[in-house]
């Protein structure tokens, strides 16, 4: 018949006892000091509230992002010579220094501090917080080093804002007075292009349309003037006037009686009429005094009227053909202008806008010097933590315990597994169908020196095997405090 699983495992507890026990002390000796010797560390956290009292955007224009900036800040504070400074100002790591290069110092350190940033809205202008932790090997460091980061986090904020601030103006004050003197530039060349074209500018063109209609009338005259002096003088020429431009009566007589005999005949009443006409004005005429040096007169006078009128005309001819060059070339003068002037008003809005950006910063200057932008303030500073943080003994001491059975019967239930012999007449019966006669139980011997002497050994090795294992979690466990963040780091 089989053997019941509980004399299987009655069995292999009574072959497998020694070497489960070996495994369990073995890893007791390794777990229970990582549990003993790790060290203690003390966890302190200081909170540093960054507010932005009332601060218009124009002020957030002319510095950087809030996050960018702390980020400077936080690589700044990492800084080798920041932590060196630290280190040696409070005496951290006492143990490590001397023994270990300051470098593993400051990445043991790095991995100790932990800065998270946080922001919430609570209906009031974005409140941003800086949550500043440290795990150290004792409570006065662990509190001492987050309040001194955080005070550094303040001064630096201020500097950096500051700096930033003054930076931007003094930019922007180089940048208006370079805009200002490109304005003037763009000014200067407009100003001049102005004076060299005036007459041609388009605002002109219908000042000198209703000019040009007007001088062209006074030429009309002109011209009328000057044809009815030339037509005076070829009545003059002919006799048929009078030394003041009035017709002969005489002249008239003769002509207007050529005209009528020439229709009727010398008894005509018209005729006669015209013959004592006639001759009453030859009797006139011989009885008044020749008026020759009138004739002359106004011979003279009509010459100097027209040379004067043929002189206007030339001045108006000549303002003519300028205000029609005007008024041609005004097309081609609009273009050049509004090209000028495009470059002016670009010049302009560029010069209003440097100005605007330089005004915001010198806003943004005075608020910094009077504190008005962001409030940075140490809101929780860290306190001396009055127990540990971590490790959590009694834990590791659960698991080292937990791991020692486990190990102890694994060992057992391994070595069982790979052992082919057979230990009961149940399990030579589970092999073979051959029928068992008879089993013979196991007789021990007498104890001899050489089973004593090597019972003896065995102990010794087990002891020092033990107490190596103990001696390497020793020393790995000792100042770990990497360890224990890996054992601990749900609770830190």
């Amino acid at each position: 018949m089989r053997d019941s699983a509980f004399e299987v495992v009655l069995g292999i507890l009574g072959r497998r006892k020694w070497l489960g026990f070996i495994a369990f002390v073995a890893t007791l000796s390794l777990g229970v000091p990582f549990a003993v010797f790790l060290p203690n560390v003390y966890r302190g956290v200081a909170t540093v509230s960054i507010e932005n009292l009332e601060a218009s955007d124009l002020v957030r224009l002319n510095v950087p992002e809030l996050e960018a900036r702390l980020i400077t800040i936080q690589q700044e504070l990492l800084s080798r010579a920041r932590l060196s400074d630290l280190v040696m100002r409070l005496n951290l790591y006492p143990g490590l220094r001397g023994r270990v290069p300051m470098e593993s110092i400051l990445s043991s350190m790095r991995r100790d501090i932990h800065i998270e940033l946080f922001r919430g809205d609570r209906g009031r202008p974005t409140t941003t917080g800086i949550k500043i932790s440290y795990i150290g090997l004792d409570a006065k460091s662990a509190a001492a080093v987050p309040n001194t980061l955080a005070a550094l986090y303040v001064t630096e904020n201020t500097k950096i804002r500051e700096r930033q601030t003054t930076d931007m103006a003094q930019f922007l004050r180089a940048q208006v007075e370079s805009a200002r003197r490109a304005l003037e530039i763009q000014q200067r060349r407009l100003d001049r292009f102005k004076e060299e074209r005036a007459g041609q500018l388009p605002e002109q063109v219908s000042l000198n349309m209703i000019t040009l209609e007007r001088l062209n009338t006074r030429l009309r005259l002109n011209t009328n003037d000057q044809l009815r002096i030339r037509e005076l003088q070829d009545r003059l020429g002919a006799g048929l006037t009078t030394a003041d431009g009035g017709v002969d009566p005489l002249l008239a007589a003769k002509r207007r009686l050529a005209d009528l005999q020439a229709k009727y005949t010398d008894k005509h009443p018209d005729v006669i009429r015209t013959r004592a006409e006639i001759a009453e004005l030859e009797r006139q005429r011989k009885a008044t005094p020749p008026a020759a040096p009138e004739h002359t007169v106004g011979v003279g006078s009509s010459e100097a009227a027209l040379v004067s009128l043929q002189s206007e005309e030339k001045m108006l001819r000549s303002e003519i053909a300028q205000y029609e060059e005007r008024i041609q070339a005004a097309p081609k003068v609009e273009q050049d202008l509004e090209a000028l002037q495009r470059d002016y008003n670009v010049t302009r809005e560029s010069y209003g806008s440097i100005l605007k950006r330089y005004e915001e910063a010198q806003l943004a200057e005075s608020l910094e010097q009077t504190k008005m932008t962001e409030s940075f303030r140490i809101l929780d500073a860290a306190i001396v933590p009055s127990f540990p943080a971590a490790p959590n003994r009694v834990r590791l001491l659960l698991l080292a315990l937990f791991f020692a059975v486990a190990a102890s019967i694994g060992t057992m239930l391994l070595t069982e597994h790979l052992d082919t012999s057979f230990h009961s007449v149940g399990e030579l019966r589970q092999f073979t169908t051959v029928p068992v006669l008879a089993s013979i139980p196991y007789v021990p011997s007498p104890t001899s020196f050489s089973s004593i002497v090597r019972v003896a050994l065995t102990v010794v090795g087990v002891a020092a095997m033990c107490v190596m294992l103990a001696g390497f979690a020793y020393k790995t466990a000792r100042h770990n405090t990497q360890l224990v963040w890996m054992l601990s780091a749900p609770q830190l």
